[in-house]
Protein backbone atom coordinates (compact mmCIF):
# COMPACT_ATOMS: atom_id res chain seq x y z
CA UNK A 1 0.00 0.00 0.00
CA UNK A 2 1.36 3.49 -1.03
CA UNK A 3 2.38 5.63 2.01
CA UNK A 4 -0.46 8.68 1.95
CA UNK A 5 -1.46 10.91 4.56
CA UNK A 6 -5.29 10.75 3.58
CA UNK A 7 -6.25 9.05 6.35
CA UNK A 8 -9.70 7.56 5.89
CA UNK A 9 -10.53 8.69 9.55
CA UNK A 10 -10.27 12.54 9.87
CA UNK A 11 -11.97 12.92 13.23
CA UNK A 12 -9.96 9.70 14.69
CA UNK A 13 -7.97 9.25 17.33
CA UNK A 14 -4.23 9.64 17.73
CA UNK A 15 -2.62 6.73 19.13
CA UNK A 16 0.79 5.48 20.75
CA UNK A 17 1.53 2.02 21.07
CA UNK A 18 4.88 1.48 23.60
CA UNK A 19 5.86 1.25 27.56
CA UNK A 20 5.17 3.56 30.51
CA UNK A 21 8.42 3.67 32.52
CA UNK A 22 8.72 5.69 36.07
CA UNK A 23 11.73 8.13 35.87
CA UNK A 24 13.63 9.09 39.31
CA UNK A 25 15.34 12.75 38.34
CA UNK A 26 18.18 14.46 41.02
CA UNK A 27 16.34 16.94 42.48
CA UNK A 28 19.51 18.52 43.62
CA UNK A 29 22.05 20.12 40.83
CA UNK A 30 25.12 17.91 40.10
CA UNK A 31 24.22 14.78 41.47
CA UNK A 32 24.95 11.50 40.27
CA UNK A 33 23.42 8.03 40.47
CA UNK A 34 25.57 6.93 43.03
CA UNK A 35 24.78 10.11 45.58
CA UNK A 36 22.26 9.43 47.97
CA UNK A 37 19.75 12.53 48.00
CA UNK A 38 16.03 13.33 46.69
CA UNK A 39 14.83 12.52 43.47
CA UNK A 40 11.59 13.58 41.45
CA UNK A 41 9.10 11.08 40.31
CA UNK A 42 7.84 11.16 36.96
CA UNK A 43 5.42 8.80 34.87
CA UNK A 44 7.53 8.87 31.64
CA UNK A 45 8.52 6.18 28.93
CA UNK A 46 8.41 7.82 25.19
CA UNK A 47 4.75 6.75 23.57
CA UNK A 48 3.61 7.99 26.98
CA UNK A 49 4.96 11.12 26.65
CA UNK A 50 3.79 11.51 23.05
CA UNK A 51 0.40 10.56 23.99
CA UNK A 52 -0.29 13.03 26.87
CA UNK A 53 1.67 16.00 24.67
CA UNK A 54 -0.84 14.86 21.68
CA UNK A 55 -3.99 15.20 24.16
CA UNK A 56 -2.83 19.07 25.56
CA UNK A 57 -2.01 20.18 22.25
CA UNK A 58 -5.51 19.58 21.01
CA UNK A 59 -5.39 16.01 19.97
CA UNK A 60 -7.85 13.35 20.81
CA UNK A 61 -5.40 11.08 22.15
CA UNK A 62 -4.89 7.37 23.38
CA UNK A 63 -2.24 5.14 24.43
CA UNK A 64 -1.73 1.44 24.15
CA UNK A 65 0.25 -0.30 26.32
CA UNK A 66 -0.02 -3.15 29.46
CA UNK A 67 0.58 -2.18 33.11
CA UNK A 68 0.53 -3.93 36.40
CA UNK A 69 -1.35 -3.90 39.60
CA UNK A 70 1.72 -2.66 41.36
CA UNK A 71 1.33 1.33 43.07
CA UNK A 72 3.92 2.79 40.52
CA UNK A 73 1.71 1.62 37.35
CA UNK A 74 -1.19 3.00 39.36
CA UNK A 75 0.44 6.62 39.52
CA UNK A 76 1.41 6.56 35.76
CA UNK A 77 -2.12 5.22 35.10
CA UNK A 78 -3.59 8.37 37.03
CA UNK A 79 -1.39 10.39 35.26
CA UNK A 80 -2.30 9.95 31.91
CA UNK A 81 -5.49 10.01 32.53
CA UNK A 82 -5.34 13.41 34.08
CA UNK A 83 -3.62 14.42 31.07
CA UNK A 84 -7.04 13.74 28.83
CA UNK A 85 -5.52 10.33 27.23
CA UNK A 86 -7.57 7.71 26.27
CA UNK A 87 -7.00 4.46 28.15
CA UNK A 88 -10.30 2.26 27.50
CA UNK A 89 -7.18 -0.03 25.93
CA UNK A 90 -4.61 -0.31 28.67
CA UNK A 91 -4.00 -3.72 29.25
CA UNK A 92 -3.77 -4.57 32.88
CA UNK A 93 -2.56 -7.85 34.79
CA UNK A 94 -0.98 -8.99 38.12
CA UNK A 95 1.94 -10.26 36.48
CA UNK A 96 4.53 -7.95 36.30
CA UNK A 97 5.66 -4.42 37.79
CA UNK A 98 6.52 -1.17 35.77
CA UNK A 99 9.92 -0.62 34.58
CA UNK A 100 12.02 2.41 36.29
CA UNK A 101 14.80 4.54 34.94
CA UNK A 102 17.01 6.47 36.51
CA UNK A 103 18.26 9.58 35.21
CA UNK A 104 21.29 11.79 35.72
CA UNK A 105 23.09 14.73 34.12
CA UNK A 106 26.66 14.75 33.12
CA UNK A 107 28.47 16.91 31.09
CA UNK A 108 28.22 15.39 28.10
CA UNK A 109 24.33 15.05 28.76
CA UNK A 110 21.79 12.54 29.94
CA UNK A 111 22.69 9.29 31.08
CA UNK A 112 19.67 6.74 31.69
CA UNK A 113 20.37 3.58 34.32
CA UNK A 114 17.33 1.52 33.67
CA UNK A 115 15.85 -1.15 35.19
CA UNK A 116 13.07 -2.79 33.32
CA UNK A 117 14.16 -6.35 32.54
CA UNK A 118 10.88 -8.15 32.75
CA UNK A 119 9.01 -5.08 33.20
CA UNK A 120 5.21 -5.39 32.53
CA UNK A 121 5.12 -2.91 30.00
CA UNK A 122 7.80 -5.02 27.82
CA UNK A 123 5.46 -7.83 27.68
CA UNK A 124 3.05 -6.11 25.15
CA UNK A 125 1.70 -8.80 22.55
CA UNK A 126 -0.10 -8.55 19.16
CA UNK A 127 -2.78 -10.67 21.14
CA UNK A 128 -3.19 -7.24 23.20
CA UNK A 129 -4.08 -5.48 20.65
CA UNK A 130 -7.90 -4.25 19.31
CA UNK A 131 -7.81 -4.07 15.71
CA UNK A 132 -11.06 -2.01 15.44
CA UNK A 133 -9.80 0.43 18.13
CA UNK A 134 -6.40 0.90 15.79
CA UNK A 135 -8.18 0.82 12.48
CA UNK A 136 -10.91 4.06 13.43
CA UNK A 137 -7.89 6.04 14.33
CA UNK A 138 -6.70 8.96 12.23
CA UNK A 139 -3.00 7.90 13.44
CA UNK A 140 -0.92 5.71 15.13
CA UNK A 141 2.88 6.31 16.53
CA UNK A 142 5.41 3.90 18.16
CA UNK A 143 9.25 4.86 18.81
CA UNK A 144 12.06 2.59 17.50
CA UNK A 145 13.27 1.65 20.36
CA UNK A 146 10.28 -0.75 21.15
CA UNK A 147 11.55 -2.99 18.37
CA UNK A 148 14.28 -3.96 19.61
CA UNK A 149 13.03 -4.29 23.65
CA UNK A 150 11.31 -8.09 23.79
CA UNK A 151 10.10 -10.46 20.74
CA UNK A 152 6.79 -9.71 21.97
CA UNK A 153 6.87 -5.87 22.05
CA UNK A 154 8.25 -6.17 18.62
CA UNK A 155 5.35 -8.23 17.52
CA UNK A 156 2.93 -5.62 18.43
CA UNK A 157 4.37 -2.93 16.65
CA UNK A 158 4.62 -4.71 13.45
CA UNK A 159 0.97 -6.24 14.44
CA UNK A 160 -0.13 -2.37 14.56
CA UNK A 161 1.54 -0.95 11.60
CA UNK A 162 0.29 -4.10 9.61
CA UNK A 163 -3.75 -3.21 10.84
CA UNK A 164 -3.11 0.60 10.43
CA UNK A 165 -1.93 0.06 7.01
CA UNK A 166 -4.65 -1.87 5.64
CA UNK A 167 -7.26 0.65 6.97
CA UNK A 168 -5.50 4.17 5.85
CA UNK A 169 -4.36 4.85 9.23
CA UNK A 170 -1.40 7.05 9.21
CA UNK A 171 1.83 5.35 11.28
CA UNK A 172 3.83 7.60 12.99
CA UNK A 173 7.48 6.76 13.69
CA UNK A 174 10.38 8.19 15.98
CA UNK A 175 13.36 6.25 15.03
CA UNK A 176 15.40 6.89 18.78
CA UNK A 177 18.27 5.21 17.31
CA UNK A 178 20.46 3.58 20.14
CA UNK A 179 23.92 3.66 18.75
CA UNK A 180 25.10 0.54 20.14
CA UNK A 181 22.30 -1.21 17.88
CA UNK A 182 24.12 0.88 14.57
CA UNK A 183 26.15 -2.01 13.86
CA UNK A 184 23.60 -4.66 15.11
CA UNK A 185 22.24 -5.79 10.95
CA UNK A 186 19.05 -7.31 12.27
CA UNK A 187 18.13 -4.24 14.08
CA UNK A 188 18.73 -2.09 11.13
CA UNK A 189 17.00 -4.28 9.15
CA UNK A 190 13.60 -3.77 11.58
CA UNK A 191 14.37 -0.07 11.64
CA UNK A 192 14.35 0.21 7.86
CA UNK A 193 11.11 -1.52 7.64
CA UNK A 194 9.61 0.69 10.37
CA UNK A 195 10.70 4.10 8.24
CA UNK A 196 9.25 2.20 5.05
CA UNK A 197 5.85 1.77 6.53
CA UNK A 198 5.67 4.80 8.31
CA UNK A 199 3.71 8.24 6.88
CA UNK A 200 5.36 10.45 8.82
CA UNK A 201 8.61 10.65 10.54
CA UNK A 202 10.61 12.65 13.46
CA UNK A 203 14.54 11.49 13.57
CA UNK A 204 16.90 13.83 14.63
CA UNK A 205 19.04 14.91 11.98
CA UNK A 206 21.71 12.79 13.34
CA UNK A 207 19.46 9.72 13.14
CA UNK A 208 18.56 10.31 9.32
CA UNK A 209 21.88 10.32 8.46
CA UNK A 210 22.35 6.87 10.23
CA UNK A 211 19.05 5.23 8.47
CA UNK A 212 20.05 6.95 4.95
CA UNK A 213 23.83 7.01 4.80
CA UNK A 214 23.60 10.64 3.35
CA UNK A 215 24.85 13.77 5.14
CA UNK A 216 23.52 17.12 3.95
CA UNK A 217 19.92 18.03 4.77
CA UNK A 218 18.60 18.08 1.31
CA UNK A 219 19.91 14.66 0.56
CA UNK A 220 18.91 13.04 4.01
CA UNK A 221 15.07 14.09 3.10
CA UNK A 222 15.44 13.12 -0.10
CA UNK A 223 16.63 9.70 0.96
CA UNK A 224 14.11 9.49 3.83
CA UNK A 225 11.17 10.31 1.24
CA UNK A 226 12.80 8.07 -1.24
CA UNK A 227 11.92 5.67 1.44
CA UNK A 228 7.82 6.01 1.92
CA UNK A 229 7.51 9.11 4.42
CA UNK A 230 5.10 11.93 2.86
CA UNK A 231 6.08 13.68 5.91
CA UNK A 232 9.95 14.34 7.85
CA UNK A 233 10.46 16.64 10.31
CA UNK A 234 14.16 16.30 11.19
CA UNK A 235 15.27 18.08 15.01
CA UNK A 236 18.43 19.69 14.99
CA UNK A 237 18.22 20.31 19.46
CA UNK A 238 19.44 23.74 19.64
CA UNK A 239 19.31 24.61 16.05
CA UNK A 240 15.64 23.65 15.63
CA UNK A 241 13.57 21.40 13.06
CA UNK A 242 13.50 20.97 9.38
CA UNK A 243 9.81 20.02 7.92
CA UNK A 244 9.19 18.61 4.51
CA UNK A 245 6.38 17.65 2.65
CA UNK A 246 5.50 17.52 -0.91
CA UNK A 247 8.53 18.94 -2.27
CA UNK A 248 8.72 21.96 -0.39
CA UNK A 249 10.85 22.05 2.86
CA UNK A 250 10.23 24.74 6.23
CA UNK A 251 13.41 25.89 8.35
CA UNK A 252 12.41 26.47 11.26
CA UNK A 253 15.25 28.16 13.56
CA UNK A 254 16.62 27.44 17.29
CA UNK A 255 14.62 29.14 19.61
CA UNK A 256 16.83 30.91 23.17
CA UNK A 257 15.19 28.92 25.90
CA UNK A 258 17.67 27.82 28.36
CA UNK A 259 17.35 23.90 29.10
CA UNK A 260 16.43 22.35 32.36
CA UNK A 261 15.70 18.92 31.18
CA UNK A 262 15.44 17.90 27.24
CA UNK A 263 13.59 14.72 28.69
CA UNK A 264 10.63 14.55 25.82
CA UNK A 265 11.08 16.95 23.70
CA UNK A 266 11.17 14.64 20.78
CA UNK A 267 8.42 13.20 21.27
CA UNK A 268 6.06 16.28 22.11
CA UNK A 269 7.80 17.73 18.72
CA UNK A 270 6.48 14.56 17.18
CA UNK A 271 3.34 14.79 19.08
CA UNK A 272 2.45 18.33 17.08
CA UNK A 273 3.51 16.56 13.93
CA UNK A 274 0.44 14.56 14.04
CA UNK A 275 -1.68 16.99 15.64
CA UNK A 276 -0.63 19.50 12.87
CA UNK A 277 -1.29 17.10 10.07
CA UNK A 278 -4.87 15.68 11.58
CA UNK A 279 -5.76 20.18 11.79
CA UNK A 280 -4.33 20.73 8.16
CA UNK A 281 -1.65 23.36 8.99
CA UNK A 282 0.27 24.38 6.17
CA UNK A 283 4.05 23.53 6.03
CA UNK A 284 5.12 26.79 7.48
CA UNK A 285 2.34 26.97 10.15
CA UNK A 286 3.33 23.06 11.22
CA UNK A 287 7.22 23.77 11.24
CA UNK A 288 6.58 26.58 13.93
CA UNK A 289 3.91 24.68 15.66
CA UNK A 290 6.20 21.93 16.20
CA UNK A 291 9.18 23.47 16.93
CA UNK A 292 7.66 25.91 19.77
CA UNK A 293 5.94 22.84 21.16
CA UNK A 294 9.45 20.77 21.35
CA UNK A 295 11.09 24.34 22.70
CA UNK A 296 8.56 24.55 25.46
CA UNK A 297 9.04 20.97 26.73
CA UNK A 298 12.54 21.61 28.24
CA UNK A 299 11.71 23.92 30.61
CA UNK A 300 11.42 22.00 33.91
CA UNK A 301 12.44 18.89 35.01
CA UNK A 302 10.48 15.96 34.62
CA UNK A 303 7.93 14.72 31.57
CA UNK A 304 4.17 13.88 32.15
CA UNK A 305 2.50 16.12 34.25
CA UNK A 306 5.49 18.50 34.95
CA UNK A 307 7.05 19.81 31.91
CA UNK A 308 4.86 19.27 28.37
CA UNK A 309 3.21 22.33 27.24
CA UNK A 310 -0.64 23.30 26.52
CA UNK A 311 -1.99 24.33 23.15
CA UNK A 312 -2.54 28.05 24.53
CA UNK A 313 1.31 28.05 25.82
CA UNK A 314 2.45 27.00 22.34
CA UNK A 315 0.52 28.93 20.58
CA UNK A 316 1.75 31.98 22.72
CA UNK A 317 5.13 31.33 21.98
CA UNK A 318 4.09 31.36 18.11
CA UNK A 319 2.58 34.71 18.34
CA UNK A 320 5.72 36.25 20.01
CA UNK A 321 7.60 36.09 16.43
CA UNK A 322 10.71 34.22 18.00
CA UNK A 323 10.22 31.19 15.23
CA UNK A 324 10.04 32.94 12.06
CA UNK A 325 9.92 30.07 9.40
CA UNK A 326 12.00 30.25 6.23
CA UNK A 327 10.87 27.45 2.84
CA UNK A 328 12.24 26.35 -0.14
CA UNK A 329 11.75 23.94 -2.54
CA UNK A 330 13.65 20.39 -2.22
CA UNK A 331 15.47 20.06 -5.22
CA UNK A 332 16.66 23.46 -4.55
CA UNK A 333 18.68 22.08 -1.52
CA UNK A 334 22.16 20.33 -1.72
Amino acid sequence: MENTCDARQPGGMILALGELLIDLIPARDGMRLEDEGPVIKTASGSAGIFACAAALLGGNSGFIGKVGQDSLSRMATHVLREQGVDLSHLVQTDEGQLGLAFLEYLPEGRNYQYYRKNSVGSTLSADDLDEAYIAAAFAIHFPGMLLELTPQMRGACQKAVEIARANGVLVSFDPNIRRELTSNEAARERLLWAVRNADIVAPTLEEGRIVTGEREIGAVLRALHAMGPRVVALTRDKDGAVLSRDGLVAFAPGIDQPPIDPTGAGDTLAAALCVGVREGMDLARLACFCNCAGTLAIRHKGAIGMALPTRAEVEALMASGVCPVTTTRLNELT
